[in-house]
């Protein structure tokens, strides 16, 4: 919880630090850059935060549901389009299966995005397979990959594999902790 709260802490007061720079230079001339740089910093904590809840209020309180999957993946793939990502799916089996919907999509809308911005600008590919034993998604891109000794510490809140928090990738660090 501590070391939560501390990225927190660290991640809340770097934007804001930029907006009390560029609404002082606002105050002294009319810049539609530095409105658009508040409007992102603004955009940037609130995902922060979403993020933030979604990770302390864990994803377990929804309940399963019988689940058109295909559907659910399309709707997935269709939002990463309309940005201009190419996304292919490779899908096998019964659509229909009996699980937590929203917790399913949060957890793919975090793999895409992770693939989309680390995947060099190549075809993110999603594969389906529903078989007796049960149901397995994959998420691959074609990007530099993950170092072996890093697999593990990805999916820690804040972790990320740059040196510093990169501001041109992004992330928050948060997004593979959610989906673990």
């Amino acid at each position: 919880r501590t070391t939560l709260l501390a990225g927190i802490s660290h991640d809340l007061r770097t934007p804001l630090a930029r907006m009390r720079v560029e609404l002082e230079l606002l105050r002294d001339n009319d810049n539609t850059s530095l409105i658009q740089g508040l409007e992102n910093d603004i955009a940037e904590m609130e995902t922060l935060i979403a993020q933030t809840l979604l990770l302390a209020r864990g994803l377990g309180k929804e309940e399963a549901a019988p689940t058109d999957v295909c559907a659910l993946l399309d709707d997935v793939i269709d939002g990463f389009g309309r940005s201009g990502a190419t996304i292919e799916l490779d899908r096998h089996g019964e659509c229909i299966v009996r699980l937590k919907a929203e917790s399913l999509k949060r957890v793919l809308r975090n793999l895409v995005e992770n693939a989309v911005s680390y995947g060099d600008g190549k075809p993110v590919r999603i594969a389906y397979h529903k078989g007796a034993h049960g149901m397995t998604i994959g998420v691959s891109d074609r990007g530099p990959g993950i170092p072996v000794a890093e697999r593990e510490a990805i999916f820690e809140p804040f972790h990320r594999l740059e040196a510093s928090r990169n501001r041109s990738t992004g992330g928050s660090g948060l997004g593979l902790a959610i989906v673990r």
